[in-house]
C-alpha cells in the first residue's frame, strides 16, 4: 500500500447504463485503496440507471463516500464531466465510464506512481478491451515510458500515443482547474478537443504497465454507433478551434493531423446527400489550413525572433 493517503475522486458520467452500472460500481467498492470519494452524475437517464445508482449507494456501508447528482435536464457528456470536476474534492481525479470496470488494485497502483513522481500532472494506467482481441488498441505496454517531463518533449513524441479518452488517467486536480481544462460543451468527440488543449499545458506524465482498467465493447455506446451528422459537425468545430491555437514548434505535425481529419470528414459528407450542407464549411477550413510553405515562413520568423533576442542579450551584457 501507499504511504501518504492521497485523496482520489472517482468520477462517473451516467446515462442509460442500467445494464452495466452494477459491474462498474462493484469494481469501485472492491478497491484496495480506500481514501476515495465517488462522484456519480446522472444526465437524465431514461432507463433506471439513476434508481440503480441510488439503491447501490444507499446499501453501501463502507468507507468510500459516494455522491449522486442528477442534472435537471440532459446536457451531454461534456457538461456532465464538468459537473464531476466541479463537485470533486480529491487531490487527484479519475474518470471511469459507467459501462466499464477497474481492476482491484487500480487506484492504489496509480497513486503509487503519483507518490513516486510528486506533482506529476497525469498518471496513465494500462488497459485492455473485453472481449480480448489481438493487437488491442488500448494496450499501452511498450508504447510509453515510465516517466516523461517537459511539455515540448511530450507533445512531440506522445501526443498521438497517450489515449485521447480521459478514462484510466489519474489527473492532478490543480492541473485541470488552474489551466481551465474543462470540456467544450455540446460536442461529439469532445475528448479529442480536450486532449489537444490538455497537451498544450501538460508538464509531465507517468505510466504504469499494470492493467488498471477493463473497457467493455458495448455495441450501442457513443463510441461504437455511427451518427455522422453531429459527428462531422463536431469535427469541423474542433478543427476550427485547433487552427486558432496551433503550436509553432509542432506546426507540420499538427497540420498533417488536421488535413487527415478534414479529408475524412469530406469523405463522410460525400457518402450521403443528407450531409451536403456541411461541405461549404469543410471546404472553407481546408482553404484556411496553411500549407507547408506557410509553416516554413512562420518557423523562420520564430527562429529569427529568437536569434534577435539572443543577439540583444549578448550586446546588453557586453555594453553593460
Amino acid at each position: 500500500m501507499v504511504n501518504r493517503m492521497i485523496k482520489v475522486s472517482i468520477m462517473i458520467t451516467l446515462y442509460n447504463k442500467e445494464q452495466w452500472f452494477e459491474r462498474c460500481f462493484d469494481s469501485i467498492v472492491r478497491q484496495t485503496y480506500k481514501n476515495m470519494e465517488c462522484i456519480i452524475v446522472d444526465d437524465c437517464s431514461t432507463d433506471k440507471s439513476l434508481e440503480l445508482a441510488e439503491r447501490l449507494v444507499g446499501n453501501y456501508t463502507g468507507n468510500i463516500k459516494f455522491v449522486v447528482i442528477k442534472h435537471a435536464q440532459n446536457c451531454g457528456v461534456a457538461i456532465t464531466r464538468n459537473t464531476c470536476i466541479n463537485n470533486s474534492n480529491g487531490e487527484y481525479l479519475y474518470f471511469l465510464d459507467a459501462d466499464d470496470e477497474i481492476t482491484e488494485n487500480c487506484i492504489n497502483s496509480l497513486v503509487l506512481f503519483a507518490q513516486k513522481y510528486p506533482s506529476v500532472d497525469i498518471v496513465q494506467g494500462n488497459m485492455y478491451q473485453y472481449p480480448r482481441v489481438e493487437n488491442d488498441f488500448y494496450e499501452l505496454k511498450g508504447k510509453l515510458p515510465e516517466f516523461v517531463s517537459g511539455n515540448l518533449e511530450i507533445k512531440r513524441k506522445y501526443s498521438e500515443v497517450l489515449p485521447v479518452n480521459p478514462v484510466n488517467k489519474l489527473f492532478r486536480k490543480k492541473f485541470i482547474t488552474q489551466n481551465y481544462l474543462y470540456y467544450k460543451e455540446k460536442l461529439i468527440h469532445e475528448d479529442f478537443h480536450w486532449h489537444f488543449f490538455m497537451m498544450k499545458k501538460i508538464g509531465s506524465f507517468a505510466f504504469t504497465e499494470e492493467y488498471c482498467y477493463i473497457r467493455y465493447y458495448v455495441p450501442d455506446s457513443i463510441m461504437t454507433t455511427p451518427n455522422l451528422f453531429p459527428s462531422i459537425s463536431s469535427y469541423l468545430i474542433i478543427v476550427e478551434d485547433i487552427l486558432s491555437n496551433l503550436d509553432v514548434d509542432l506546426l507540420e505535425q499538427q497540420l498533417k493531423q488536421i488535413r487527415v481529419i478534414l479529408n475524412n470528414q469530406k469523405k463522410n459528407i460525400l457518402s450521403d446527400e443528407k450531409y451536403s450542407s456541411l461541405m461549404p464549411k469543410c471546404k472553407e477550413l481546408l482553404k484556411k489550413t496553411p500549407n507547408k510553405r506557410f509553416f516554413a515562413v512562420l518557423i523562420m520568423r520564430e527562429i529569427t525572433k529568437k536569434i534577435k533576442q539572443r543577439i540583444s542579450s549578448i550586446v546588453n551584457k557586453i555594453f553593460r
